[in-house]
């Protein structure tokens, strides 16, 4: 029998910011992806920053990502390579981690969805609590608060506030180090620094041209984009066995009553 992965004394989900529940305005008038509606969700708690390098290497060290128990069915088919890797070349490591590694507090990226869900369910069973990655309205809502901006910050750009193209950084920084990326409920990152994965599964438009499979939804920019992609209401699609030096993720938990 597979033994569990031993309590890892390294991981650490950070601080976390509390979100009330409620009736939440979604989308805009922008892009059709972009749909206007009303979704009601129950209170929940974000990490305040995307995971880290630091925080991806305890999962890492602990030799859990070799465990089945911590994986969907897709997701360790994948692992196994039984799947297209996208030119991964060792599925056991983020894309570029011998890079990633020398900077341990920027976001991690060059990770699948797979790994990203794998991830939670390791720190489930860590932290006794159940950590999943966020919806797309749960990350919407917690990037634009209760009144609907375009920005975590307010309704106008600005470079100086981010990481995107504007700002001319063209790599990831230190997770949450911008202190004026930041939601009306303390959220930072939301705009800029690396895109993230959620939870959520994308259907396509109409007429919309995307690879015929399972994708999943990414939400937020970063320094790869422009500021039409960091918008709090911007949504991506990606398969989940793709990875991108400009993508990661962020956890939610949820609120035991």
């Amino acid at each position: 029998m597979e033994k569990p992965a031993e309590i890892s004394s390294k991981a650490s989900i950070g601080m976390l910011k509390r979100i009330p529940g409620g009736d939440v305005h979604m989308g805009s008038r922008f892009h059709p992806r972009e749909e206007r509606r009303i979704v009601h969700l129950a209170e929940f708690e974000i990490a305040h920053a995307p995971v880290t390098v630091n925080q991806y290497s305890a999962f890492l060290e602990s030799k859990a990502f070799e465990q089945e128990r911590w994986w969907s069915q897709e997701g360790w088919i994948w692992l196994m390579g039984d799947s297209d890797g996208w030119g991964r070349e060792n599925r056991r490591l983020p894309d570029g981690w011998e890079a990633q590694a020398k900077h341990p507090y920027r976001p991690v990226v060059g990770i699948t969805w797979f790994e990203a869900e794998a991830y939670c369910n390791w720190m489930t069973y860590q932290k006794k609590r159940p950590v999943h990655l966020p919806s797309e309205e749960e990350w919407e809502y917690a990037a634009r608060g209760e009144d609907g901006r375009p920005f975590p910050w307010g309704e106008l750009f600005d470079a100086s506030l981010t990481n995107t193209l504007e700002s001319g950084l063209l790599e990831p920084v230190d997770a949450g180090s911008l202190a004026g990326d930041t939601s009306p409920f303390g959220v930072l990152d939301m705009a800029g620094n690396v895109q993230e994965w959620t939870a959520s599964r994308y259907s396509p438009l109409p007429g919309e041209v995307l690879p015929a499979q399972v994708l999943v939804v990414a939400r937020g920019g970063s320094f790869n984009d422009s500021v039409f992609g960091s918008r709090t209401s911007y949504r991506r699609a990606y398969p989940p066995g793709y990875f991108y030096p400009y993508l990661g993720f962020r956890v939610v938990v949820g609120i035991v009553k």
